[in-house]
């Protein structure tokens, strides 16, 4: 199921010099005390934008691109939401102008699309993400404004309409600021990540929040008698003992010389969960390398035709978290985090600079003989500052670092994306 409010992110907005962004000229957001954002709401007369492969290439390649990035030759596992970062900086790029939105929304792989086109594109994702029964997919954005500070009535239209963000005015000197943004948080996530913050800046005028949850169950489930200890061999070449589930059965199955990799659907087809494994003198990052623009769209291709496989697959129960400004500013938008340089004029009337100070990433998936659940949180912190046919069936175990991706088979967009060194972490 989905919720009208959409998870992802969280944006402080700190003010280095309170006084004059309260002093007088100053006006309440154009939002009311809390409105609710449909997303995909669209004026009579008006039918909703359908998706396309605009917006599902542009996360996916983004995807990949942060994976790649966050990693950074790290040897321990690294699991991002491509779909919940995409979200939480494009409702960022709302309030973005100039050479700062240039360069978020060429990291974003947004450039083809209009802000508005993109937004037309998110908000039909979102409605379309929520209509399948046979599993749990709640995606939610929230929005808190401080009392008293004037944001652009055009900045939160554009996330109330297109992502479907709750927007609510509050007094942010109370005491449970923090407290009431990690319950959300948390009910978001249905209590897997419990908490994205410790504490909201003295500063702070606008937190913006995102959370993603996903549970389904397997098409077909691993026998728990066939789980078994076994051994994994980490990127570094030392040993772990794991518990490996096993299964011999007809999937989408296909092998090159650079990797294996099969489709395990979810019940109701609505989503899969695609394991690729690296050939033994193969990288991590060379596959994922190979998947850059058309290259994960023609593997998906080419997991068509079902082969009997002997399958075998780590359980998981892992979480990463991470600040990812530095991987974000590698990719090509350092000027969103230079106090300045980056131009946010679209987001608030004031004439001291607004720069993302952190763009913090949380995500958790486990993965059993039943099925996965995942969930992830993003929290971007804003300051102003004064500145083979035939034979025996192919044998895949994944005893070795592999790639995994979550997706929404309908729309092709990435919900989860990550690389596992050790399945113990």
């Amino acid at each position: 199921m989905i919720g009208r409010a959409r998870p992802i992110v969280v944006h402080h907005l700190r003010a280095a010099l309170v006084a004059l962004l309260l002093a007088g000229g100053c006006r309440e957001p154009a939002a009311p005390e809390a409105s609710r954002g449909a997303a995909g709401q669209t004026r009579p007369g008006e039918s909703p934008a359908s998706l396309d492969e605009g917006l599902a290439s542009a996360v996916n390649d983004f995807g990949l691109d942060l994976l790649r990035a966050t990693r950074g030759g790290a040897a321990d596992n690294v699991l991002v939401s491509p779909a919940s970062v995409h979200a939480a900086l494009a409702m960022t790029a709302h309030g973005a102008t100039g050479e700062t939105e240039r360069q978020m929304r060429q990291v974003l792989r947004t450039t083809a699309l209009s802000r508005e086109e993109a937004n037309r594109q998110w908000a039909s994702l979102l409605q379309q993400l929520g209509r399948q029964p046979d599993r749990q997919l709640l995606l939610a954005n929230a929005l808190w404004a401080r009392q008293g500070v004037a944001f652009r009535p055009d900045f939160l239209a554009a996330n109330r309409d297109g992502f479907g963000a709750e927007i609510t005015t509050l007094d942010f000197t109370r005491a449970d600021l923090a407290d009431l943004i990690n319950g959300w948080v948390a009910r978001g996530t249905k209590g897997m990540i419990s908490r994205i913050i410790d504490q909201v800046p003295a500063q702070a005028i606008l937190l913006l929040a995102n959370a993603v949850y996903f549970k389904a169950d397997w098409q077909h489930s691993f026998e728990r008698g066939e789980t078994r200890k076994e051994a994994f061999r980490r990127g570094d070449g030392s040993r772990a003992e794991v518990e490996m589930m096993h299964a011999t059965r007809r999937l989408p199955y296909v092998e090159t010389g650079l990797l294996q990799a099969v489709r395990l659907s979810y019940k109701g087809g609505a989503s899969a969960c695609y394991l690729l494994l690296p050939a033994p003198d193969r990288s991590l990052d060379t596959v994922l390398a190979s998947l850059a623009g058309p290259g994960f769209g023609e593997l998906k291709r080419q997991l068509g035709e079902e082969t009997r496989v002997v399958l075998g697959l780590p359980r998981l129960d892992t979480e990463f978290a991470t600040d990812l400004a530095r991987p974000l500013g590698a990719l090509g938008m350092p000027r969103a985090f230079d106090p300045n340089r980056a131009e946010f004029s679209r987001m608030a009337a004031t004439d001291l600079p607004l720069s993302i100070g952190s763009v913090l990433h949380k995500t958790k998936v486990k993965l059993d003989e039943t099925g996965t659940e995942a969930a992830a949180a993003t929290v971007v912190e804003m300051g102003v500052t004064s500145v083979g046919p035939g034979g025996a069936p192919p044998v895949m175990i994944c005893d070795r670092p592999f790639l995994f991706a979550i997706v929404d088979e309908g729309s092709g967009v990435l919900l989860f994306l990550g690389a596992v060194e050790d399945p113990d972490q």
